[in-house]
């Protein structure tokens, strides 16, 4: 799989996509996932390869999104696949309006904006995870968010700087 060039791109290492896959384990098959921050889609990609029926990319970067058609493509992925360039907090708000839900959303933000209790907030405001649906984030160790009525955080696990937060979304929506 093709990666954006530049040390701003920091993509997920392979020992914490296997703990984030590990963890989810059978509850990403057929499941309808989006991915925030995707950058060159790795994790939504995994997801795929995995069994989801569909995964949502989220990115802001024009290139990063040129690099991610290019890598669906090639893992024969395009058709199960939908990308959307943008702002990704303004995203939520239009997929809330739009009525979309997922089961699943992975978020891998840059660590430098300290997104984690933003991308909470959002879900937050703007539920678009089904009841019982699952959100994992990375961040910084020092990145730490709240939980909200609507989200509880199940776990939390560090990889040196690196944490991986999941929370469930606890309230049903309809």
């Amino acid at each position: 799989m093709k990666g954006p060039k530049g040390t701003a791109f920091r993509p997920t290492t392979g020992r914490v996509k296997e703990y984030i896959f590990n963890i989810l384990g059978e509850t990403i098959q057929d499941a309808v996932v989006l991915d925030l921050f995707s950058g060159s889609g790795s994790l939504g990609i995994e997801a795929l390869s995995r069994g989801a029926r569909h995964v949502t990319f989220v990115e802001l970067d024009a290139s990063h999104t040129h690099i991610l058609e290019d890598n669906l493509n090639t893992c024969r992925f395009r058709e199960q696949g939908r990308i959307y360039r943008g702002n990704v907090f303004t995203q939520i708000e239009r997929m809330h309006n739009s009525s979309m839900q997922f089961d699943l959303v992975l978020a891998d933000p840059p660590f430098k904006e300290k997104y984690h209790q933003h991308i909470v907030e959002a879900l937050t405001r703007f539920p678009i995870l089904k009841h019982k649906g699952l959100c994992l984030i990375e961040h910084e160790k020092n990145d730490p968010a709240d939980e909200s009525r609507e989200l509880a955080l199940e776990k939390s696990r560090a990889f040196g700087h690196v944490t991986v937060s999941m929370y469930e979304q606890i309230t049903n929506i309809l």
